[in-house]
């Protein structure tokens, strides 16, 4: 009985860490000002917004299985000894620690702030722009990579069997598109309300510049990585 209601609370501990890492990973102001704006500018919301989602998703699938084959305990089933995973996999993520390193210092050289432009859709190949458009928005985002990372090891630490990974995998890839569906309800219910907001966000994204505090996050973020796995590869 107890270990059924521990189970049970570590489930829905992890329904509630996924379903927010899935938010945080396909949290993109950029894209969401960009889907309302193709909205008020084309009569193909639906097609326009299906083909973001299928951008962010396609991101999000290959970051959140790289890092799930890559983590140890999937490599111990697939590598034929355990030294050698382990090799594998402390190499794997100090390369990841050293990205989000290196994404760090990016951030704190370039701090100016840009405006949110929205894809220029006939002059540069509609749906497929839009695709392109949520993919690389999404693969090079460091609040998206990280939410992925974290979320993808979590998964497979926490996940007894294939089934458990699959539907955790799928709660969190669900989370990620719920705010693009929501726009398109709002879009369709309060367009008004809508259309305020984003102004608001806007003027936030213009005068607010995030940039150092995403730089330092992701400098220590990588670096705690960097380091727990060079302390891994050397007492392992």
């Amino acid at each position: 009985m107890i270990d059924v209601f521990n189970y049970l609370i570590v489930f829905f501990l992890t329904v509630l860490g996924v379903s927010a890492l899935g938010l945080a990973a396909g949290f993109s102001p950029v894209l969401y000002i960009a889907q309302i704006t193709m909205g008020t500018k084309s009569k193909r919301l639906k097609l326009y917004t299906g083909w973001l989602i299928a951008g962010v998703l396609a991101a999000i699938i290959l970051l959140i299985a790289l890092f799930q084959t890559l983590h140890l305990d999937t490599l111990i089933t697939i590598v034929d000894t355990t030294v050698r995973a382990v090799t594998v996999s402390v190499l794997f993520n100090i390369f990841v620690g050293l990205a989000f390193i290196y994404g760090g210092f990016w951030y704190l050289r370039h701090q100016e702030v840009s405006k949110p432009k929205s894809p220029k859709l006939r002059k540069t190949g509609g749906s497929l722009t839009v695709l392109g458009l949520g993919f690389v928005r999404t693969f090079t985002s460091i609040s998206g990579i990280t939410a992925t990372y974290i979320a993808g090891n979590a998964i497979a630490n926490v996940s007894v069997s294939l089934i458990e990974r699959l539907l955790f995998t799928a709660l969190f890839l669900v989370a990620t598109i719920v705010p693009f569906i929501a726009i398109v309800i709002l879009m369709r219910k309060k367009p008004h309300q809508l259309m305020r907001a984003v102004a608001y966000i806007r003027r936030q994204m213009t005068q607010l510049n995030y940039r150092p505090v995403v730089g330092v996050g992701a400098i220590l973020f990588g670096s705690s990585i960097t380091v727990i796995n060079i302390m891994m590869f050397l007492f392992y």
